[in-house]
Parts: C-alpha cells; structure tokens; sequence
C-alpha cells in the first residue's frame, strides 16, 4: 500500500505512481496553502465496464487525466468553488484515491460498441 504523509508534502512536487490490477496511476502531489494540496495525475490501464444497454461486459481503455484538491481532515474554510477530497488520517492513501476515482469512471454512462447509437426506448 502506497501511504504518503500530508506533513511530507511542500512547494516542491513529490511524484508518485501506484499500480491496482491493470490500472496505474501516476502524478504529482504539491502543498498549496494550509492544510490543502493539490493532485496532478493520469489514470491508465484497462477496465472491465458493463454496456448500460445490452449489459455485456467489454474492456474500457483509460486515460484520464485529473487534478483536485486534498485536504488534511475536514475543510471548515469556505473553499467551496474547489473539488477537496477530505482525508481524515495523517497519509494520503493513494490505492484509495484510485479505488475511488475508477469507481466514478464506471459509474459514467457506458455504451459498447454494438448499442453505440441506440437508445433505451430502440433496445425493448
């Protein structure tokens, strides 16, 4: 498990890469003010999604390139126009951060290359 602590973070870059199954993330992490830091990275690799129409399963190449804000426990400054994920533990926990951004990835809607085209309606 790739841990990094919040209080290692400076002004200067720290790089990090973390590979989960066929997925690497790679980036870097840098602190901006206070109790923020800021994520710079691509996510790579290979998924396995299902059509939203038809249910089958097919392989989802990834590259997605992201950027938001960390904040070292919960924000209780007006930060709103930011997008802060709120770790609540002295270490970034980058397997997590990865977890959770392949889960909103394969949350989107998906249509395999058969259905491409067609809409709910057209499939019944």
């Amino acid at each position: 498990m790739t841990l990094i602590p919040f209080k290692h973070l400076n002004s200067i870059p720290l790089e990090f890469s973390v590979v989960v199954g066929n997925v690497s993330f790679e980036g870097t992490l840098v602190h901006k003010k206070g109790k923020i830091a800021q994520l710079n990275g691509t996510i790579s690799g290979t998924i396995q999604v299902p059509c939203d129409l038809c249910a089958e399963v097919v392989e989802r190449v990834l590259n997605e390139e992201l950027s938001f804000y960390i904040s070292d426990g919960i924000i209780s400054e007006n930060e709103d126009e930011l997008d802060i994920v709120e770790i609540t533990t002295p270490m970034i926990e980058m397997e997590e951060l990865l977890n959770s951004e392949v889960e909103l990835i394969k949350s989107d809607y998906f249509c395999c290359s058969h259905c491409e085209g067609k809409t709910v309606e057209q499939e019944f």
